[in-house]
Formats: structure tokens, sequence, C-alpha cells
């Protein structure tokens, strides 16, 4: 899912090879002088929003293939470390933050749209059963899913019955921020704020048959 991020003179733009962050003029003039040289990539911020971007010098192969790999998957969640702190609003007008949750674990579903073929009946309710297994059990999960949809379309989409995750309305920013291509994709968070397991929704029961406690 591609998505188009304006830049003007408010703009914050940091330049990679120093570290700095330089006006937009200077940035402008930047890539007179250097057509083709430069790549701008925007850094998403902990409310799934491009709060920046990145000026990064192209390698001398994306240079000469004309060719940019944008995705860092190096940046992608790992399993063990700690989650970068998130803050969502539901479309259940809460505010959930990462940091705030401890204690509880998080699964996050990573969406595009609450639409077939990927959003159906089938493919959430595995979710509802894992998070209604666990409730059982007394193991609190809060379980939220992004997408690019509207507040009114996740109203429209979203069916009453249970789907197993609370829909976060214009949050693909977040799909960005942990650079997840893959979707459906999910990823469970411990007590501790650490990643305990990922996996695409076909894979699902790698975290579905995870004991907690």
């Amino acid at each position: 899912m591609n998505q188009q991020f304006v830049m003007n003179d408010e703009t914050v733009i940091v330049n990679q090879a120093t570290g700095k962050r330089i006006s937009y003029n200077a940035y402008d003039e930047l890539l007179k002088k250097n057509p083709g040289r430069y790549r701008t990539q925007p850094v998403f911020d902990k409310f799934g929003k491009a709060s920046s971007f990145a000026l990064i010098p192209k390698t001398k192969s994306e240079i000469e293939t004309g060719i940019t790999l944008t995705v860092d998957e190096d940046g992608m969640p790992e399993i063990g470390q700690p989650l970068p702190p998130f803050v969502m609003t539901g479309l259940d007008g809460k505010t959930y933050d990462s940091e705030k949750l401890r204690g509880k674990y998080i699964l996050l579903g990573f969406w595009v749209k609450y639409e077939k073929p990927m959003y159906t009946w089938e493919s959430t309710k595995i979710i509802s059963n894992f998070i209604q297994e666990n409730e059982e059990k007394g193991v609190e999960i809060i379980s939220l899913g992004t997408t690019i949809n509207t507040d009114e379309e996740c109203r429209k989409f979203i069916p009453k019955r249970n789907c197993g995750f609370i829909p976060v309305p214009n949050s693909y920013g977040f799909n960005h921020r942990y650079k997840i291509t893959e979707t459906p994709f999910f990823v469970l968070v411990d007590k501790k704020g650490i990643v305990r397991a990922m996996a695409p929704h076909t894979e699902f029961d790698k975290i579905s048959e995870l004991s907690l406690r």
C-alpha cells in the first residue's frame, strides 16, 4: 500500500549522513545540485504519524540501477526485544499507550483494509478464539488491529460480532513504523513489553499455541 506524504516549509527533515536537521530550502537546493542522488523516507513516531523525514544518500547500486529499496526489514520487531512504543486510539474511543499497558499481553494485528478477501469471519475467528480461551484462563490480552480505513468505514465493515480485536482507524502508519510488509500480520507482546511471538495470519498457530500466564 503506497501512501503520499506532502512536505513543506514546516516539515522536519534530518540529513541521515550528518544526523542534523536541515531546512526545506536547504533540502530543495541539495536535490537540485545532486539530482537522483538522494531519497527521502518518512519516519513514523509512536502515534503512527510521519512526524519527520530522513534524507538518505542513495548507494552506488541504487544510482546505477535506479532501483531503491525503501523497506528496512532490520527495523521490524524482533522476538525477545522490546517493542518500540505506540499510542493508538481505538474505535471504542479509548487511548492505548503501550507503556501504560505493562502487566498485560498485547496482540497487534496489522491489516490494510477490513474487507474481503483478507478480512472474513474465518480470518477473525481464530483471533477471537485465542483471546477468549485466554480470558477463560484469567489471562487478559489487549488486541488491536491497524487499518487504513476511516472511523466511518470501520463502523461499516466491522460486524457487531466479536472480531477478536479493537479496530484502530486511520492507523496504517503503524505498519510503516514497524516495517510490516505482509498483512495480516500479528505481533504478541508480553507483560513486560517484550515481543513474545510474530506470525503472518497463515501461521497464527505460532501464537495461538503458546501457553500464556
